[in-house]
Formats: C-alpha cells, structure tokens, sequence
C-alpha cells in the first residue's frame, strides 16, 4: 500500500515537472521563475476632454438654452452641499444619507422646483435614452 506522504511526493514531483522554466540553486533546491505579468487599466479621459464629450450631449445642448434650469441645478448643488453632502470626494453618498436628506422639506422643495425647470426646458429626468447617452460619453 502506498502511505500518504509517499502520494504527496509523487503528486509533488509531476506538478513541479511541468512548469516550464526551473534553475538550480548551489543547495540543488529548485526555483521556479515565471515572467511576470502586468495589467493596465485603461486611462481616464482628461477633464478638457470629458468637458467636450459631455458638452455634445442633448441634454447640455437643452441645458445650455435653458438658463433656469441650470440656476436650478447651481442651487440644488448648493443646497445639497450645506446639508453636508460632499461632491470633491467623488464618492456617492450612502443611502442612510440619501434617506435623510429625503426627509428634509427644503431638499424636496429644491427637487421640486429643479424638476419643474427642467420639464419647462423639455428635459425628462427619467429618459433612458438620455442616461445612456451621458454613460456613453463618460466611458468613451
């Protein structure tokens, strides 16, 4: 019968006979090398250029006819921002933070007067099209 320790040896020897690039050390241990491998990530579009891709956007075309709503959207952010919520970072807010500001009557009446502008200026907030065309520019 064969012993354990003696299956482990022979399992050991014909994993290790098959990587392809060895050299012997002075002690005669073997060590393997294998080339490395290195991924790259492919690079963010620089802030000039994502200004660019955006600004072809219909929804920054209907934006740029509609003064209002864009002060709606500057107050909204400023509104946002003095409830504490942190557009620099670059890291959504958690829901718990969403769910409170939800709760908040001035964050509603903001929400409230930032979709009225937009349906005046032609912009539905909800248009799958829409969203998967600012996707689109943001991942180019």
């Amino acid at each position: 019968m064969f012993s354990f320790s003696r299956v482990a040896l022979s399992t050991r020897f014909f994993i290790f006979s098959r990587i392809p690039q060895f050299r012997v050390v002075k002690h005669g241990r073997r060590i393997c090398t294998t080339p490395s491998r290195r991924a790259s990530e492919p690079s963010s579009p620089s802030p000039a250029e994502l200004y660019s891709r955006l600004s072809n956007t219909t929804l920054a075309k209907k934006l740029q006819d509609a003064p209002e709503a864009m002060q709606a959207i500057r107050d909204f952010m400023v509104l946002l921002q003095n409830e504490g919520l942190d557009f620099s970072s670059g890291k959504p807010p958690s829901t718990m933070q969403l769910m409170k500001l939800g709760m908040k009557k001035e964050v509603r009446d903001g929400m409230i007067k930032l979709t009225t502008e937009a349906q005046k200026a032609g912009i539905d907030l909800t248009n799958k099209d829409m969203i998967a065309e600012l996707m689109a520019a943001m991942k180019r």
